[in-house]
């Protein structure tokens, strides 16, 4: 017959055993709290990005200043624990704020470098709120192009296409890099929609027209929007904002994950505002080492009457 031996131990002993067991978790914790903080040099701001769903990963943080001979900003995109690091910042107050797809701009708020800021992201309150951070190429994404059996277009008397057009593939080259947009963002909320400033008009087609006709490059435009067959192209641009003034939208975009949060872009703005930079350049392709460091040299088309110079340094 066995018999059954229960070991009491004494409470001061297993207060200790327990202590001990526990310590390791505790530990582990602790550094884990330690490995998920951010820490930043005194030329850094850094933090975590959260919504009400929690963390935000791959969302833009944006902080900018105008404290500096040029507006500046500097973007790095969050990682999946919703971290975020701008780094090598000029001494200046900053604005900073948290854009991204499924959220609204967040407020700014004023940052100091070397500060630790957690930053509240938005969510959108509805798809129609987010889908107004698109970029440009999906709000495109809806345009319907004329079908292929419609071409080689017919004229003005016929389908409205310039017989020149002999593909569809050859209207596209027009209305990329042919023509549009070698100078406009088509997509973005200037193009996609009619300005009220733009004047009252009897139909999308005629307000369409009569934006073609504007500014210093208007009889360009025309000439272009010719080439390509004005009467159909126009009802293409017209049923594109038509149905995107009914609630069109695109789908929506992808947030950047992997190597493509491994990013920190900076931009100087320059110029001035009533001017736009059509050329831009810091060197010779055939020789790129020239002016290593030295300043950027833009040109402003037909919008001023000087060259802008840009020390990024």
């Amino acid at each position: 017959m066995h018999s059954m031996t229960r070991k009491i131990w004494p409470q001061k002993s297993l207060n200790i055993g327990i202590a001990l067991c526990l310590t390791p978790l505790m530990w582990h914790a602790a550094c884990q709290r330690i490995d998920d903080a951010v820490t930043v040099d005194d030329n850094d701001i850094g933090g975590t990005v959260n919504s009400t769903t929690g963390p935000e990963a791959g969302v833009w943080v944006i902080a900018e200043t105008t404290d500096l001979p040029t507006p500046f900003n500097k973007i790095v995109v969050t990682d999946e624990l919703g971290r975020y690091l701008v780094p090598d910042l000029p001494a200046a107050t900053y604005q900073v704020w948290v854009r991204g797809y499924g959220l609204i701009d967040s407020p700014k708020i004023e940052v100091l470098p070397g500060t630790v800021q957690n930053l509240d992201a938005i969510v959108a309150p509805n798809p129609h709120a987010a889908a107004e951070y698109f970029p440009a190429g999906y709000w495109l994404s809806l345009l319907e192009v004329p079908s292929e059996d419609e071409f080689p277009g017919t004229g003005p008397e016929g389908n409205g296409l310039s017989p020149n057009m002999e593909s569809q593939a050859e209207w596209l080259r027009n209305l990329k890099s042919g023509s549009c947009l070698a100078c406009h963002q088509l997509g973005n909320k200037a193009t996609r929609e009619i300005p009220s400033a733009l004047g009252q008009f009897d139909s999308t087609v005629a307000a369409w027209d009569r934006r073609i006709k504007s500014g210093q490059a208007g009889r360009a435009m025309s000439a272009g929007l010719n080439r390509m067959g004005r009467r159909r192209t126009l009802e293409v641009f017209a049923d594109w904002t038509d149905r995107i003034v009914k609630g069109e939208i695109p789908e929506t975009p992808a947030r950047p994950k992997g190597v493509e949060r491994n990013v920190v872009i900076t931009q100087w703005d320059w110029a001035d505002p009533k001017a736009y930079l059509h050329d831009q350049v810091s060197t010779d392709k055939r020789d790129p080492t020239v002016n290593a460091n030295g300043p950027s040299y833009g040109a402003l088309e037909a919008s001023a009457d000087y060259i802008p110079v840009l020390d990024p340094v």
